[in-house]
């Protein structure tokens, strides 16, 4: 009923359809036309069509978590060998620079579209999927940021945080498109390294500002 790679298919299938048109509109028979695959494969494979977007979040948040972390942990490591304090710019680039890199430098801009899309149409199940993959990391990242803001109460905290992940998935899903547009292709951001500085720049101040 379905080749080895019908998962897979399905997988880049509804991550493209997901992004243009969000999670309620699109249809399994959508999904399974464009894969190529049989209309009961989601089922089989995934469960649902809640199962299948699960997973897709999973793919690509568990591997960029990993990223994160190691690079957080290089960073902990370096300021307790030479006793410095850790600085706020090198632990925003640990969460931003694994995003950037995947998603301009080598492509797939269809993941941060649908992480948006998701955000402003979200559905309990995936609220609780997408809660269960980023908490464990947004926590390590709170307790990292914390002692560098320490004019921040937990709401400011939570608020500045949201604005972070939010200015990164904007950037990444349609900031070129956006930039191009408004300038009449007169300037651009779909340079990764320029985009990760100004990003790292204008996060850093945010969590900088008074309260």
């Amino acid at each position: 009923m379905n080749s080895p790679d019908t998962k897979d298919r399905l997988r880049a299938a509804a991550e493209v359809l997901f992004a243009a048109k969000g999670f309620r509109g699109i249809s399994v028979r959508e999904i399974t036309d464009r894969a190529g695959a049989n209309l009961a494969a989601v089922n089989y494979h995934f469960g649902s069509k809640a199962g299948l977007l699960v997973q897709i979040l999973e793919q690509h948040v568990g591997e960029l978590n990993k990223e994160r972390l190691a690079m957080l942990d290089r960073l902990e490591a370096e300021a307790t060998a030479s006793n410095t304090p850790l600085q706020l710019e090198a632990v925003l680039e640990a969460f931003l620079a694994p995003a950037v890199r995947r998603f301009l430098d080598e492509g797939g801009e269809d993941y941060p579209a649908l992480l948006a899309r998701l955000h402003q149409d979200p559905t309990p199940e995936l609220i609780d999927a997408l809660v269960r993959i980023f908490a464990p990391v947004a926590e390590r990242f709170f307790a990292v940021i914390r002692p560098l803001a320490p004019h921040l109460d937990d709401t400011a905290l939570l608020a500045r945080s949201m604005f972070l992940k939010g200015a990164m998935l904007h950037s990444l899903s349609d900031g070129d498109r956006l930039a191009t547009a408004l300038t009449h292709g007169n300037v651009r951001l779909n340079d990764p390294n320029r985009v990760l500085a100004e990003l790292i720049s204008f996060c850093a101040a945010g969590f900088r500002a008074p309260a």
